[in-house]
């Protein structure tokens, strides 16, 4: 299991980089409110590739297929985390 863990102060993201094809990276997201997530995601330039499932904790999941067009997943998980910050 390969876990990617970014970390601030007030806000963790802890993803799941064990993916493959057709697979999707799983994200749980802590210490940022629901609508925060939410807001990121649309704000990123590939929040097509992303879903919020709420719960007792905020999951994110983002495709693969972002591969397509250039990006990684780590590249998106990186790009959140700074928006997650701004919140």
């Amino acid at each position: 299991m390969s876990v990617y863990v970014l970390q601030s102060s007030d806000v963790s993201l802890e993803c799941d980089m064990e993916y493959g094809a057709g697979k999707e990276v799983v994200c749980i997201v802590r210490g940022a409110a629901q609508e925060c997530v939410e807001g990121a995601v649309k704000r990123s330039s590939y929040a097509d590739y992303m879903k919020v499932v709420r719960g007792d904790a905020t999951m994110l999941y983002i495709s693969t297929s972002v591969f397509k067009v250039g990006k990684t997943p780590g590249e998106l998980v990186k790009e959140l985390f700074v928006l997650l910050r701004l919140c």
